[in-house]
This record gives C-alpha cells, structure tokens and sequence, in this order.
C-alpha cells in the first residue's frame, strides 16, 4: 500500500517536472541551453508577445522570455529575449526590430547585425526599432504591385478604348449597310422558302444520287479499269507500229514513194480529165443504128489516104 502511494507520488512530480519544463520551453526558453539574453525597448510591441520569433535574416534563432512595462512609468516597454544559437554573433551595435510576419499582425524581432566589432555581453540592451502600424505594413507590401497595378489599368483602360472605337465603327458599317443586310436576308428567305417548297425534288434527287452510287458501288471498276488499260496499251502498239514504219497506216506515213506515186496518179488524172472534157469523142460511142459517128468517119478518112 505504502508502495502505490509513492509510485502516485513519483508519476505526480514527473508530471509537474514535465509540465514545468514544457512550459518553460513554449515561452522561448531552452532546457538544455539557455542561451544569451538581451532586452531592448520599445514604444510599442503590438503584436509582439511572449514566445515570439527571434529571428536573423528570416531564420528562427531564438525565442521572446517576457514583456514588461519600463520603470519609471513612461509607458515604454522591456522586450527580453534569449538567443539560442551561439554560432550567432551579436555585435554591440546591432538592432532588435519588430518585423511584421503576416498580414494578420504577428510580429517577431528580427536581428540587424551591426559592425562592431565587439560581442555583446549576457543582458547588454541592444538598439531597437519599433514596428510599422497595421497600415504602413500593408502599404510597404503593396508598394512593389502599385506601379504595376497602374500600369495593367492604364493597358485595360486602353483595350477598352480600342473595343469602343470598333464598336463605333462597327455600328456605322452596320448602319450604311442596312438596306443590304435587308435584302440579303429576304433573299435568305427566298432561298429558304424555294428549299422548302422544293424539299420533295430534292429528296427525289439525293434518292437518285444514292441509287447512283449504289450502282457504282456494284459495278465492277476493277475490270472497266483493266479494259480500259488493255485499250491503251493496244493504242500505245499500234502508235508503234506507225512509228516504226509497220503496216499500211505506218507506210502512208513514213514512205515517201507512196506518196510521190498518189501525186503522180493525181496529175495523170487530171491530165485524162482535160483530155476528155476538149476530145470526148475519143472515149464515148454513140450511135443508135449501131453505125459509126460521123465525125469518126471524118477523122478517119484522112488516115485512109
């Protein structure tokens, strides 16, 4: 029984060694290092409370222990903070500024390290700066996107300007060419209307058209194509032929004896034609007793002297 209540009593302390240490820890302070304090003064720390960020550069290094209101009662107030790291070397105349983390008013100080070339001691007062009110930091923030900000309305404020002038223009096109515009929407009418009217002559013709193409779709293009190839390769021997000189086509062509005999023939022709048109006598007989042509007669008794 004795034994239970001192294990109660031991798990108890635990808990109050662990909560007083956790506690510590949560108000910036280090268990295990305790680091170096410093204190600075402020007009103002709104924002700023116990557990805060120290922090050099944007990189957390230490932690804010309290906050108290100077001696003396003028309203200023004693900002203790402890710096964990001890690779951090803080000159004498470095600044503890009250640096805004967000929009929502957190605050931290944030470290400046001076030039100095001494180190500041275990609770040596660093300079301090106080931190901008709620608007100065919106503003600074702001400030980069302003210019740019203006310059995207001024671009705006010109697109807007260029869509009024082609609207103006537009509706001045529109307005000239109104008496257009209504006749080629009559005249869409029109053709509109004529469709309608003709919708049974067109199905009829689009019906025709299928039909068309089923029927081509049918026909055997295969053997039409190698008829007509069969067709221009027969040409293309025949052609040959003539070239090279074989058969009649070719002789008429290429031989030029055939043609000084047509032309000789034709001269000789024509020769007998006139013969016959000044001598016809010589060529027709004619007699209905079945004598001689006096004029024969005539021509021959010469010759029989």
């Amino acid at each position: 029984m004795r034994i239970k209540e001192i294990k109660v009593g031991l798990l108890t302390l635990a808990g109050f060694v662990i909560f007083y240490f956790g506690f510590d820890y949560l108000k910036g302070n280090s268990v295990f290092n305790k680091g170096t304090t410093y204190y600075s003064i402020y007009n103002d720390v709104e924002g700023l409370h116990v557990g805060s960020k120290v922090v050099l550069n944007g990189f957390p290094v230490g932690k804010v222990k309290s906050i108290t209101f100077l001696p003396g009662g003028s309203g200023r107030l004693v900002a203790e903070y402890v710096v964990t790291d001890e690779s951090i070397l803080v000159s004498e105349n470095s600044t503890a500024q009250i640096l805004s983390t967000d929009l929502f008013g957190s605050k931290a100080i944030n470290l400046l390290i001076g030039d100095a070339a001494d180190r500041a001691q275990m609770g040596d007062t660093l300079l301090s700066q106080d931190a901008d009110g709620m608007m100065a930091e919106i503003e600074r923030r702001i400030a980069p996107y302003e210019e740019k900000a203006k310059t995207l309305l001024i671009r705006v404020d010109t697109l807007l300007q260029t869509v009024q002038v082609s609207l103006n223009t537009i509706n001045g096109i529109m307005e000239n060419e109104k008496s257009n515009i209504n006749q080629i929407t009559s005249n869409l009418a029109s053709v509109t209307s004529n469709l309608k009217d003709n919708n049974e002559h067109i199905s009829s013709s689009l019906a025709n058209m299928h039909q068309l193409t089923d029927s081509l779709s049918q026909t055997d293009i295969k053997a039409i194509l190698d008829n007509a190839n069969a067709a221009v390769v027969s040409m293309k021997d025949a052609m040959e032929k003539v070239n090279n000189g074989t058969g009649t086509m070719g002789k008429m062509l290429n031989d030029s004896s055939l043609y000084v005999n047509l032309n000789q023939s034709a001269v000789d022709l024509d020769v007998l034609l006139k013969d016959m048109q000044e001598h016809p006598k010589r060529y027709v007989h004619f007699s209905i007793w079945g004598g001689k042509d006096k004029g024969e007669e005539e021509s021959e008794a010469p010759e029989s002297n």
